[in-house]
């Protein structure tokens, strides 16, 4: 069985914080937080393949960008 060639994307610098979490359906790699984690950026791993990063403001909106379909 072959491994699949890695999808590369940069990541911002410096990424102070980095926490993983599983919440269902996505793992959120962490890059960068508030202390509490309820601002900051994310890579999203969808279960379907799919990965985001995702930015959640201050003024309660989120930015999303899709990486990988």
């Amino acid at each position: 069985m072959e491994r699949p060639f890695p999808l590369r994307f940069e990541l911002p610098s410096p990424a102070r914080q980095l926490r993983i979490e599983y919440i269902k359906p996505a793992w959120r790699l962490w890059l960068m937080a508030n202390k509490d984690f309820t601002l900051g950026t994310f890579i999203q791993l969808l279960d379907n393949g799919a990965i985001n990063r995702v930015t959640w403001h201050e003024d309660g909106t989120e930015s999303i960008l899709d990486i990988k379909e």
